[in-house]
């Protein structure tokens, strides 16, 4: 029988149908409860769902906004499996007509607040996300994508910062792998540029360059081959001009030994070797305060 009927009551002798002229809403059994007499005909149920369709028909037509629709829970009587296509039917209508549930509203400051402090609170313990394989790939390389907007790095350094954001070795591996192929990761590319970068900007000489590229995971090979950009002449006139910058001021000319010793220990700092230390502080410190006598 259809749930969607209005249950209803007649006055007691008349039949159901057409004669049972007076009904009300008084009747508030269950519909099996009601007698024989007081149930609608067929004809009755009918044209009760026929109106229902016109109703929900009308409906549609009067919103022309294509929305999506959040349909509200049903009532427990309307979760009962339909036997009937005119029930299922009118099921239809029901979930048609239902006003929209609200939309989840937006975590507030607190509830956002809360939930960074317990992010925070499991790195600090040490527990992994639990993310499955799909989901630390997009993590990781949205992880790769800002460190490389910062600057160009090595693959080493990538796949520690992924290992220090518990991203599995594999995923990270992989996701690096892929990086390399469409050369946004080029340790070659890295070491040539570092080499220029450090030797102009910081004056360092090659062996403290090549200690910075192992740092970084630079392969042998491929630190020497950077390293040729550099030779014996260029990096003694940048040890000079380095020497020549700090003997400007006319203190460093009143005490030879102590200035040598500040001078060396300063190019030493910047991987330049003892000979070449000496010999440059040397005969700069001889130019610039000997040729004044």
């Amino acid at each position: 029988m259809s749930s969607s009927f209005q249950r209803r009551s007649v006055r007691p002798g008349y039949k159901s149908g057409s004669d049972a002229t007076s009904v009300s809403k008084e009747f508030q059994g269950d519909f099996e409860d009601m007698p024989e007499w007081a149930k609608p005909t067929v004809e009755e149920e009918q044209a009760e769902l026929e109106a229902t369709e016109r109703e929900s028909t009308s409906s549609a037509h009067a919103s022309p906004e294509k929305q999506p629709v959040i349909f509200a829970p049903l009532p427990r009587e309307a979760e009962k499996q339909p036997e009937s296509i005119e029930e299922i039917r009118a099921a239809m209508a029901r979930i048609v007509a239902a006003p929209p549930a609200p939309a989840p509203a937006k975590p507030s400051k607190k509830e956002r607040r809360e939930a960074r402090e317990a992010r925070k609170l499991a790195r600090e313990t040490g527990e992994p996300e639990e993310l499955s394989d799909d989901q630390w790939r997009e993590k990781a390389r949205s992880i790769l994508l800002r460190q490389l907007t910062a600057g160009d790095k090595t693959a080493k350094q990538l796949k520690d910062k992924l290992l220090d954001k518990e991203c599995p070795e594999e995923i990270a591996d992989e996701v690096i792998e892929r990086y390399a192929e469409i050369n946004l990761v080029d340790d070659q590319r890295f070491a040539k540029s570092w080499v220029v970068t450090r030797a102009r900007s910081r004056g360092l000489a090659r062996g403290a360059i090549k200690h910075e590229l192992r740092s970084k995971g630079v392969d042998d090979d491929l630190a020497a081959e950077a390293l040729e950009q550099i030779d014996d002449e260029a990096e003694e006139q940048r040890a000079r001009e380095l020497v020549r910058a700090k003997l400007r001021p006319e203190s460093m000319g009143l005490d030879r030994d102590r200035s040598l010793r500040r001078l060396v220990g300063m190019l030493g700092r910047k991987g330049y070797n003892g000979g070449m230390a000496f010999k440059v502080a040397r005969e700069e410190w001889d130019a610039r305060f000997r040729s004044a006598d």
